[in-house]
């Protein structure tokens, strides 16, 4: 295998809550299930029992969450959710699911990732169709994802530079520092082979990740901007970053050398 250094960590981000925004941390702790806190919770539309996404709902990136307990410590860590007004929630609020229903104006509910079995009222209830089994996870696709710096300096060039590429609308886990290497879809060259960061985490099974119109949606000062997906289909039939699994477990941290590692060019 030959082993090379393609750039650093630049930036960690953590979305304790599905298609909100979410929270830039110094550090975080990698798992099986992708980063510690990741995607831990969702809201479910009431009415046909669909998982709420900024995908159809922009307003979710008005919203932001971040956990007010640290998930990989505490068993019933809460998440806090700070809404446009200033006013915050907690997820064990008994009156979070009211405030959030009438800042979408559609009735919904927190609701978090299940591990534990389901009980015997539980799965008869499922067997009735009285009730929906509950998710494992809220990952569109791989539980962990990452995104070069050079990719989006390429896109925004692409674009004509009147774009704003922020690392934000994409929503990746780790943005990878690629310094001035940005002369094409970096990630292209990454799949067949293995990510390593700092001592042990090792991210493999890396496949492109498809866009979708939440890149174009505001957030924070970012505007709507419908030429990001438009640039990225154009010239890239929407695929930016990659989705991946994790391999080796650890602790990854801003500043960190990220290596690759791939079978050398000839080797059986």
């Amino acid at each position: 295998m030959a082993r090379r250094q393609i750039g650093v960590v630049g930036a960690l981000w953590r979305y304790p809550v599905k298609s909100m925004r979410g929270e830039a941390l110094p550090i975080v702790s990698i798992t099986q299930r992708g980063v510690a806190g990741d995607r831990a919770w969702a809201l479910r539309e009431c009415a046909y029992g669909g998982l709420v996404s900024a995908r159809t709902w922009p307003a979710m990136l008005q919203l932001r969450a971040a956990w007010a307990d640290d998930p990989a410590i505490t068993k019933d860590a809460r998440v806090r959710i700070d809404l446009p007004d200033g006013a915050s929630i907690r997820s064990d609020d008994p009156t979070a699911p009211r405030s959030l229903s009438d800042f979408l104006q559609r009735e919904v509910r927190l609701e978090r990732v299940r591990n534990a079995p389901l009980t015997p009222a539980e799965r008869e209830a499922i067997m009735r169709g009285e009730a929906l089994p509950p998710a494992r996870d809220f990952f569109d696709e791989g539980v962990i994802h990452l995104i070069a710096t050079g990719t989006l300096a390429h896109l925004r060039r692409l674009s004509g530079g009147d774009s704003d590429f922020d690392a934000r609308r994409f929503r990746a886990n780790i943005i990878v520092d690629t310094g001035d290497r940005a002369d094409g879809f970096i990630e292209d060259g990454w799949l067949n082979g293995k990510l390593e960061i700092g001592d042990a985490v090792r991210i493999t099974g890396m496949r492109p990740a498809l866009r979708c119109a939440i890149t174009t949606h505001p957030q924070d000062e970012l505007p709507h901007d419908p030429a990001i997906l438009r640039t990225t289909w154009q010239f890239h039939q929407a695929y930016a970053g990659i989705f991946a699994a994790v391999e080796a477990e650890g602790i990854v941290r801003i500043g960190d050398p990220v290596f690759l590692s791939e079978m050398a060019t000839g080797a059986e």
